[in-house]
Formats: C-alpha cells, structure tokens, sequence
C-alpha cells in the first residue's frame, strides 16, 4: 500500500507521537501563541449561520449558544455518577496500551483519586451515551443548525445516536486528527474548558531532505491556516469537514460531540465508509498496521454502523 506522504493524515503510533511533540517544542509550538483567535459570534440566527459559515467552509464558535441547556446549567461529575454509575465505558479508548473496561461511576472516583497526583489525565471519549444511558439525551436539546446532517436520510433516525460525550480530567489531550468520514463537527462545551487548536484541510507536514519533519513549511504556509480559541460553558464550535483539531483540556471537562454530515460530501463520506468496512472484513492486518492505536475504536464505529443499519454481523462470518 503505498505510503502516505502527509504525516498529519497518518494513523500510525509513530507518525502520531511526532506530530504530537512538534506541538510541544519547534517551529510549531512556537507559532501557537502567535496563532490568530477563531471568530465568535453571539445571537446568531440559523439562516446566517448557514449562509455566512456553512456555505463558506468556515469555522466559527458560537458564544452561549447553548447556555440554556440543563446539562450546561446543572450537570457535575457526581450528579452523572448517580445517574450513570452503573453503565460500561471503556476508558482512554484512543490509547491502546492504557484504555480499560470500567464503569461510569468507577471512572469517576478514579478522577477523585488521581486529581493531583501527577499521573497522566484519565479520559473517558466517544462515550455513546444515548444507547448507555439515554436519559441524558433530554439535557442537550438538539441543535438547530444542525438539522441539514443527512445521515438521518442515508441511516435514519438511529443515526442519531452518533452523539458523543468527551469527560476528561484536567490536563487531557486529544492529538490533532481529522474526523472521519468527511463529516463536520459540531461540539457544545457543557463543563469545564477546552483549548483548541485547528488547522485547515490543506495543512501538509513532510520530511526533509534529511528525514527530518519540515515544521517550518507547515507553521508557515498558507494553508494551514492555524487558528486557536477556548471553549467554555454554553459555547457551541462548528468546524467543517476534513478541518485538522487537537484539544487540551485546561480543567476538568464535559462536551458533546454532534457529527453532521453536509450532503455535498456524501459521495466521500459513502466512499470512506465503505472502504473501512471492506477493510475491516477483508484485510484486518493491513487495518490494524495502519490505525494501530484507533483499531479498536475503527471496529466499534464498525460495528455501531451495521446496528444502524440493521446487518447481521454474524452473517458476514458464514
């Protein structure tokens, strides 16, 4: 399989772990402070979103627009726990090495008993709740500008429960990647806050002559495009499709993950799909050596599309 050139768009352990420390030293790290803020807007009406942002590919974040939830209002650990803390959950699922099978309620005294102890932040991602723990979903409304996401045509009205909750300590880190499946995101911040970091889709990073990684190309081209903001309580970020994100979280932290997808992409997003299920079910090595540290969370996305659409695994294995 040939390789790709572009180290940002590579899943393996060690193309992830150098983009990650050129985040922390270099050229890179020193462009992050000089990084121009996101554009935020407050009270803006759906048409204007879609006419201003949507329709232009660009990102924004909408200060307080979803301050009125009850989840943004009233939620903390201990109130999830008591309604939660008996539901499964797979623990720093991204990570292979670290990721462990627990409970909710277990995953939150863990926070307790590590908070301040110097060791590496514990975060609970991609939480499904709504097939876990669905009385949740009547704390976050459903967004309004969210209504063109055309997987509810494509999968139906199960897609929904694409909707994912990211609860992580202080401290925690998502390394910079595109979603998958060509599809915008779409993330509400209900607790806590979260430093972003997004680069846009024309953001290259190759060696040099030397083997080296040209950081100087990347943190000055056009076409990264480096932007930062913080989300805070309420704020709701919209990044379109295939636009590179790394999170930090500066506390404790609760958002919702909403996934939409634009019926402009829908031949990539069908294009995607496919070949990671083909992949899946004919070629699992090749899988595996590819997305070493997301394999796991490649075959439970897998896995969540056939219960959407309604196709028997087991049937696949006769």
């Amino acid at each position: 399989m040939p390789r790709e050139e572009n180290l940002l768009k590579r899943r393996d352990l060690d193309s992830l772990t150098a983009v990650e420390r050129a985040f922390q030293a270099g050229p890179l790290a020193e462009s992050l402070d000089r990084a121009p803020v996101i554009e935020r807007r407050r009270g803006l009406a759906r048409e204007e979103f879609e006419h201003e942002y949507r329709e232009q590919g660009r990102p924004v974040v909408l200060e307080g627009f979803a301050a009125d939830w009850p989840s943004v209002r009233t939620w903390t650990f201990d109130g999830l726990a008591k309604r939660c803390g008996s539901v499964p959950v797979i623990v720093s699922s991204y990570s292979s090495k670290a990721a462990r099978h627990t409970t909710f309620g277990e995953f939150v005294a863990m926070l307790k008993a590590s908070a301040g102890s110097g060791a590496p932040p514990i975060y609970l991602q991609e939480w499904y709740y709504k097939t876990s723990c669905p009385e949740l979903a009547e704390d976050m409304p459903e967004l309004d500008i969210a209504r063109y996401d055309f997987r509810r045509n494509l999968y139906g009205d199960a897609a929904s429960t694409n909707h994912q909750l990211w609860i992580g300590q202080k401290g925690g880190i998502t390394r910079l990647h595109q979603d998958a499946y060509s599809v915008d995101v779409m993330h509400a911040q209900i607790a806590g806050e979260k430093l972003w970091y997004i680069m846009g889709p024309k953001a290259e990073l190759r060696t040099g002559p030397h083997g080296d990684l040209d950081l100087d190309a990347l943190s000055t081209s056009a076409g990264t495009q480096l932007t930062r903001f913080v989300l805070s309580p309420g704020d709701v970020l919209y990044l379109p499709a295939l636009w590179y994100h790394r999170i930090e979280l500066l506390s404790d932290s609760i958002g919702l993950g909403r996934k939409c997808l634009d019926e402009a992409n829908l031949r990539m997003h069908i294009r995607q799909r496919m070949g990671e299920l083909l992949a899946l079910a004919l070629n699992q090595d090749e899988l595996r050596q590819t997305h070493s540290e997301l394999f796991d969370v490649v075959v439970t996305r897998g896995r969540a599309l056939a219960h959407q659409m309604d196709i028997d695994l087991s049937k696949l294995r006769q």
